[in-house]
């Protein structure tokens, strides 16, 4: 028995969702504190895309950061070296290898760091993990959604179906539709264009147009992947307003996948600004506009010092 044959999604389709999904992730986080010289757009590309930046200092420009490579494993599962090539058809491979130093390493950390042969590691998450995976695992099914939008898009714009015997009357039943969607009158010039149809002058295809749900299912798909890394959503599933109770239940795993982000990130500012002498600092983007939508949600809900999930209000919100 024959297998049934799959769809094939076109690989320009998957791409351009990957790029979207991407997109977002690289500005989950705003830095602050960085040196000017240090491209914030790349810095987040990467960590995301590869899992792993150096920060260092170049003996020429200075402050700097490299995608890379982290080698050589101690007892602790701490890599202990960074290795960073890069390349392009225009320059000579470059590359640094950096000892990895962290603020952990004891209490001399400080002084014994060395600009000139050391780095601080930037991680994406625990061990470096990057998010292809879940890019990929979203990408696909966007891709996927979308190929049946337009699927059924196309086919609605199909109206009639003839069949015919020879090219020439094919030819002239296009050209007959074409004629009538620019205004020229339904003129039938040829008796035997519709001999083998004559109770009939094409059978409807009657396909029926489901665009909205399909939509909502490539939406509902983008609020998922949202959820996943951390985005904070209630989704398109429920058409109602979601109370408190369930808008914190929410929230309480998508902070959990994004505070994993978050914490790397701080751990890295915090050995930059040590070791370099900077005041570094990065905050999930939009943090601060969320802290006052909260407070606000508090202050609305509470009544009698509690809101309608029954938490008690922080100190200070009535």
């Amino acid at each position: 028995m024959a297998r049934p044959k799959t769809p094939t999604i076109p690989e320009d389709k998957v791409h351009y969702f990957k790029e979207q999904l991407f997109s977002e992730l690289s500005h989950m986080f705003t830095w602050e504190g960085l040196p000017e010289n240090i491209p914030l757009d790349y810095l987040e590309r990467n960590l995301v895309r590869n899992g792993f930046v150096m920060f260092y200092e170049d003996d020429v420009i200075g402050p700097d950061i490299l995608r890379c490579n982290p080698r050589g494993y101690n007892r602790h599962q701490f890599a202990t070296t960074a290795i960073a090539v890069t390349s392009s058809d225009d320059l000579q491979d470059y590359s640094q290898t950096r000892t990895i130093k962290r603020l952990s390493d004891g209490k001399a950390a400080i002084e014994q760091f060395d600009r000139s042969t050391d780095c601080v590691l930037i991680q994406n998450m625990d061990y470096g993990q990057n998010l292809t995976d879940i890019v990929e695992h979203f990408a696909q099914r966007l891709a996927l959604a979308q190929q049946s939008f337009d699927t059924n898009l196309m086919w609605t714009n199909v109206p009639y179906i003839f069949k015919v015997e020879s090219e020439e009357m094919r030819l002239s039943i296009e050209k007959l539709f074409s004629e009538i969607f620019s205004g020229v009158p339904f003129v039938v010039t040829d008796k035997m264009l519709f001999a083998q149809n004559a109770d009939r002058t094409g059978l409807p295809t009657d396909i029926k147009f489901i665009g909205k749900e399909l939509l909502d299912i490539l939406n509902e798909i983008m609020m998922k992947f949202r959820e996943r890394v951390g985005f904070d959503t209630a989704g398109v599933d429920k058409a109602e307003r979601l109370v408190t109770a369930e808008v914190k239940s929410n929230n309480q795993h998508t902070r959990t996948c994004l505070e994993i982000m978050l914490r790397q990130r701080e751990i890295a500012a915090a050995n930059i600004s040590a070791f370099y002498g900077l005041n570094v600092t990065v905050k999930a983007t939009g943090a601060d506009e969320q802290a006052e939508d909260m407070t606000e949600t508090v202050k609305e809900d509470g009544e009698n010092g509690t809101n309608d999930s029954g938490i008690k209000a922080p100190p200070g919100v009535e």
